[in-house]
């Protein structure tokens, strides 16, 4: 294979912002389909963006004999059955995140990847990119911290729009155990601090005036304990004005790390320092989001391209047990055995 031909299922945000400009770039790339639920939509973009032709429906991509790959750049409530269907198409498949609606449907993502021996990927969420090799190098080859003792993240902000909450994400049966960026900061976490193996949650529903959430919760707190032997916390809400925003700060005995999200900022303290000191990133050690290029070489040259469905796992394990936590009223260890469909609604 010389080229690669590509067709997109899904014309939103994503698409436009990230995968199209991404893919136009490569040289042995062609956009051959998209589709979108609005088919006028599906034609705007692909007028703007080269692609050949739209179609009727999302099974029509995968069908096509014009296409070799696809790229599923959808809310979760379609990851499984495109993934599958394009798996046994013998297409590549480069999923959005987050990678499923719940865990039971990753692990069936997975085992279908796995089967098919075929390229398959998902897309990394942009903050915590561009200082990940520092964050990584810090923690793991200079010790800036010593051992890692306590770490929280937070994911907090204020939405008072109602208009936002018409959003998929704020469906159950669309968003399944997602809610805010909780899945997002995990993927983070673990590439930085290693899995969880314990959670004990709580969260609710502000906008419906509950302690339990109805459908998906826009505040939750979550007690981890991590692999590491480190003690974690989480804290996201879309009602906390004046809050941090969103940022992992890691303690240990000897120093200690915090990470803006959105800001790509580090700032640390070690040894004898007395206060916190910006951390550099330099432009040798930064990394983009640079996944689409990933997936298009891995399919013409067998390279590596992350993240991978297996880290995609990891962090829907989180999830998970996160959900099932607060369905049960107990903590949970973790990988758990899939048991959730949405935040408080159980599979059959």
């Amino acid at each position: 294979m010389q080229r690669v031909r590509v067709g997109l299922i899904g014309a939103g945000w994503v698409a436009v912002n990230r995968h199209l400009p991404a893919l136009q770039k490569i040289p042995e790339t062609d956009l051959n389909l998209i589709w979108s639920r609005d088919r006028d939509k599906a034609r705007d973009v692909a007028g703007r963006f080269g692609v050949r032709e739209t179609v009727a429906r999302w099974q029509d991509v995968i069908q096509s004999s014009e296409v070799d790959a696809v790229v599923i750049a959808t809310p979760p409530v379609l990851h499984l059955p495109a993934t599958v269907e394009a798996l046994e198409a013998g297409k590549h498949v480069l999923c959005q995140a987050r990678m499923a609606r719940n865990l039971d449907e990753a692990r069936k993502m997975a085992a279908a990847a796995q089967a098919s021996r075929l390229v398959t990927a998902l897309y990394p969420p942009l903050p915590g990119l561009k200082g990940d090799r520092v964050m990584i190098r810090l923690l793991h080859e200079e010790g800036f911290v010593g051992r890692i003792r306590e770490v929280r993240i937070t994911g907090m902000s204020v939405d008072t729009d109602p208009e936002s909450y018409r959003s998929y994400r704020w469906d159950p049966q669309v968003s399944g155990i997602n809610t805010m960026t909780l899945g997002m900061w995990n993927e983070v976490a673990n590439r930085w601090l290693g899995p969880t193996v314990r959670v004990a949650a709580l969260a609710r529903s502000h906008r419906h005036g509950g302690s339990e959430p109805m459908g998906v919760p826009d505040s939750v707190a979550v007690a981890a304990q991590l692999e590491c032997g480190a003690t974690a916390s989480y804290h996201f809400s879309n009602w906390a004005a004046g809050s941090p925003g969103s940022r992992i700060e890691i303690y240990g005995d000897r120093g200690a790390l915090i990470y803006r999200l959105f800001a790509e900022q580090i700032q640390g303290l070690t040894g004898t320092d007395e206060e916190f000191s910006p951390v550099p990133i330099p432009s040798g050690e930064q990394r983009v989001q640079d996944t689409d290029s990933q997936f298009i070489r891995a399919i013409l040259e067998g390279t590596p391209v992350e993240p991978s469905f297996r880290e995609g796992l990891l962090y829907m394990e989180f999830l998970e047990a996160v959900a099932l936590s607060l369905k049960t009223g107990r903590s949970v260890s973790l990988p758990p055995e899939p048991r959730m469909e949405t935040w408080d609604r159980f599979l059959n």
